[in-house]
């Protein structure tokens, strides 16, 4: 049943992002077991703007320090905010019995804030045109709180659902094991870095732990490698800015990662079955 229920909210998120809303989700509560690994993966923002501020040096880290920031920040109500980066965005939490399990974010907004136009002038400065080019592609227009709740209310509904099974699959639904804690840390690294050149030496290093043993919990948690967790992350986020963006296809390679657009090229068919280029324009003929 909570298999059902997964898949149920990963489609839907999926059809609302096809809506041309950018949805991701945050502040995960571990009682999610078996499942928070397969719903990181829509803990990142897939804005290009965001992509961009992952590689350039003047912010590299940022994110990471916003969205710690924003965990240690008690939100009780749907909220309309900002970024560092003074990116735009609602923020909908999800509660079951009182306690705070998940956020529902749907951002890509600009220009509504007093705060947000600050933040961007002040960003602006670490970053090179690029950066204001993308920020200016960002939406002006948000829609209204009342249209928000609209297509989130559902989605909250379903994720509480998934929430009591996985509460009713783990009695021990307070515990969670070491080795799965430290794989979950290292997932959250890769969602974060993924852009840049890391390694499962450089993730070991950033975990503080050996490199034999972060092969270890990548074997006993997720049966795969590090370097496989990787490169599936880096085809998910490229398969997005393929079926959303106008980005070259080399450029897509190297903003999410990938050194030599050949290689991105290579692996992107052994994963999917298709070359970017046929994949591209088998969507936008549809």
């Amino acid at each position: 049943m909570s298999n059902k229920i997964l898949q149920d909210v990963l489609r839907y998120i999926d059809f609302l992002k096809d809506m041309g809303y950018y949805i991701s989700l945050s502040g995960f509560d571990n009682k999610f077991e078996p499942y928070t690994s397969k719903l990181l993966n829509y803990e990142i923002h897939l804005h290009s703007i965001c992509f961009y501020l992952k590689q350039n040096q003047g912010t590299i880290g940022k994110c990471i320090l916003n969205k710690k920031k924003l965990n240690e920040t008690k939100i009780t109500e749907p909220l309309y905010s900002c970024c560092y980066a003074g990116i735009e965005e609602y923020i909908v939490p999800i509660f079951y019995q009182e306690d705070s399990i998940m956020r529902i974010n749907i951002s890509g907004y600009r220009d509504n804030l007093q705060k947000s136009k600050k933040f961007a002038e002040r960003i602006s400065k670490k970053c090179d045109k690029n950066f204001q080019q993308l920020y200016s592609e960002l939406s002006p227009n948000p829609p209204s709180l009342e249209d928000i709740m609209r297509f989130v209310n559902p989605l909250r509904y379903m994720i509480t659902e998934l929430y009591k099974h996985c509460r009713m699959l783990n009695k021990n639904a307070n515990e969670i094991s070491p080795t799965k804690q430290i794989y979950l840390n290292a997932i959250h690294y890769i969602n974060e870095n993924y852009t840049q050149q890391i390694s499962c030496e450089s993730l070991s290093s950033a975990l503080n732990y050996s490199l034999s043993y972060i092969q270890y919990i990548f074997k006993k948690e997720g049966n795969t490698t590090v370097k496989a967790q990787i490169i599936k992350t880096r085809l998910s986020r490229a398969k997005y800015l393929l079926l959303h963006s106008q980005i070259s296809i080399t450029d897509i390679a190297f903003a999410c990662g990938f050194m030599d657009s050949n290689y991105f090229s290579t692996a992107f068919k052994n994963k999917y079955g298709i070359s970017p280029k046929k994949y591209r324009a088998m969507y936008l003929a549809v």
